[in-house]
């Protein structure tokens, strides 16, 4: 005969859960869903605590990725190549120099930091162009219409199918260009075989302008040279295109006459570029002065009544506002990891439980979760070691690998040589920044542009990591820091000391005991003790419920028996 208490339903009435139908006290009188809820109470409990232990690191992780953020942002603001008007490791960042040019449209003008400051005056005879050879005529097609870049070379002529060969020589070099044309080749086509097959050394284009064939050398210059033999495919394509095939066609430099401050005459210089670097200034010319000719008196010099000015100045504002500006965000920072580290634990106030947030209204769940969220990261040690790092990096001195200081100027704010900027003696600062005098800070910029530029942005290729560190700039240093904390930039998950620790998971066993104990990790270590304690309370409350189950049916069989009783007395 069957157990009739194993074949009764345990299930949803109540609050067991579940979906079976419960039998809830009928025949004891008992309330038995509250009952089974006091007996589960060590069980809530433990799976609270562990919850609630879960929610603490879920917090910290979120503590550490604000934090991240700001070091990426601090990052990306000024240890980004690609963003020239900040990035702290650029020499150009150091240059107090500003040119202005009187007309920037036929000679722009910019400076490094070796640049004497004063009024030049600048003549161009003629500038510099590549070696070129160009169509005499429109390039049309068999019909008479103006040829385009996307014109079938058959339709310009049919004879040029097949194997096309065109002969180059240039700047010393021989190429035979060769292109199969089944029939579809474009004029296109043409130009890319030629730019591809030279590796960009000679170029070809349709002028836009002109209708006209062109084919070049890249580089400018009198070594500019270009030779296009007419043989074989070679004719054919030359005659199409109106190309003649002169002797050996050479390009030009740049003739220009530069008047320094202090000078009376424009000193000639022939340049292969329209782009060049004279004593610190760098000029980029885009057309001759009128009126200008080669001093038949001296041959090394220029003659002209059309000069055009540029005036060289120094500014330190550039420099000045890019490293306060560093100083500022830099100090936001630390102030933010100083403040979280020692920001002190409320142990009054934990994790609530679901069953507490049910009696609370949503504003004082969130000022409660506020002040349980405070010394979540008291005395991190990850934090206080970059912290740690990034104070060094300014107070070590920099030194080449002989110990020698590489710069006359040093990061500090006693003695001629300092720079006017010091970190906080107070430790509850953690290693601020500030200008401790607006004075020497300016004259480092004015009279020692280039020891500040080296004081920073010196870099070491020694291998050894303390080498390298003593031997780098402090800007340099401080990008290494950053990288090894946070990632380079651009990279979202990576073996960055506080990214790893904050966002990548290791631990995937079944059990929760591997991993390297990320906070994923002990997230989700947690998230395991809480499935298993859950898995427990469960089989707590179907035992529970089976028991009172089997009472409900024993009082039923005894009722039963009560009555059948009384009726045989009665």
């Amino acid at each position: 005969m069957a157990d009739s208490t194993s074949s009764m339903p345990v299930g949803a009435t109540g609050a067991g859960g579940g979906n079976m139908l419960r039998i809830t006290g009928l025949n004891t009188g008992l309330d038995i869903d509250a009952m089974v809820k006091k007996m589960l109470t060590a069980d809530q409990t433990k799976v609270d605590q562990a919850k609630q232990q879960q929610q603490l690191v879920q917090w910290r992780q979120e503590a550490y990725q604000s934090i991240i953020k700001d070091v990426k942002d601090l990052q990306s603001t000024y240890f980004d190549i690609t963003k020239s008007a900040s990035y702290l490791l650029s020499s150009g960042s150091y240059n107090n120099m500003v040119a202005v040019s009187d007309s920037p449209s036929d000679i722009y003008a910019t400076t490094n930091s070796n640049a004497v400051a004063g009024n030049y005056k600048v003549l161009v005879k003629q500038l510099a162009r590549s070696a070129a050879v160009a169509g005499s005529d429109i390039v049309k097609t068999s019909s008479g219409a103006n040829a385009s870049t996307s014109t079938k070379l058959t339709d310009i002529d049919s004879s040029l199918s097949g194997e096309i060969t065109l002969q180059l020589k240039y700047n010393g070099n021989e190429k035979t260009i060769t292109l199969n044309n089944s029939g579809n080749a474009t004029v296109k086509d043409l130009i890319d075989k030629i730019k591809n097959d030279t590796n960009g050394a000679v170029t070809a284009k349709l002028d836009d302008l002109t209708g006209k064939f062109v084919i070049q050398t890249s580089d400018t210059g009198a070594q500019s040279t270009l030779e296009i033999e007419s043989s074989g495919s070679s004719s054919k394509l030359l005659e199409k295109f109106n190309l003649t095939s002169p002797d050996k066609i050479e390009g030009q430099n740049a003739i220009v006459g530069i008047k320094e401050p202090g000078s009376d005459s424009y000193v000639k210089t022939e340049q292969k570029s329209n782009s060049f670097t004279i004593n610190g200034v760098n000029y980029n010319i885009y057309s001759t002065t009128p009126n200008t000719d080669i001093d038949t008196s001296d041959p090394t010099k220029l003659v002209g009544d059309n000069p055009i000015g540029i005036s060289v100045n120094q500014d330190t504002s550039k420099m000045h506002d890019l490293i306060t500006s560093f100083i500022d965000k830099y100090n936001n920072l630390v102030g933010e990891i100083q403040d979280k580290l020692s920001e002190k634990k409320d142990y009054d106030y934990s994790p609530l439980t679901d069953s507490q947030k049910s009696q609370m209204s949503d504003t004082d769940i969130t000022n409660w979760e506020n002040k349980a969220k405070e010394g979540i990261l008291e005395n991190d040690d990850n934090l206080q070691q970059l912290l740690d790092d990034l104070t060094s990096a300014f107070n070590t001195p920099v030194v080449d690998e002989n110990g020698k200081s590489v710069s006359t100027v040093y990061f500090g704010s006693i003695g001629s040589n300092a720079i006017g900027i010091d970190t906080s003696n107070d430790y509850t600062q953690g290693g601020k920044l500030s200008i401790t005098d607006e004075q020497q800070f300016t004259d480092a910029l004015t009279n020692h542009a280039d020891d500040v530029m080296k004081l920073f942005t010196t870099t070491s290729d020694s291998t050894n990591p303390t080498d390298k560190f003593n031997q780098s700039g402090i800007f340099e240093r401080i990008d290494d820091i950053l990288n090894k904390n946070v990632g380079i930039i651009g990279s979202t998950f990576n073996e960055g000391i506080l990214t790893k620790y904050a966002n990548v998971q290791d631990d995937h066993t079944v059990t929760g005991g591997g991993g390297t104990g990320t906070l994923p990790d002990q997230i989700y270590q947690k998230q395991l003790l809480v499935n298993t304690l859950t898995g427990r309370m469960d089989d707590d409350q179907t035992k529970y419920y089976n028991q009172f189950t089997q009472l409900e049916v024993a009082m039923e069989q005894l009722n039963a028996q009560q009555s059948t009783l009384s009726m045989y007395l009665s």
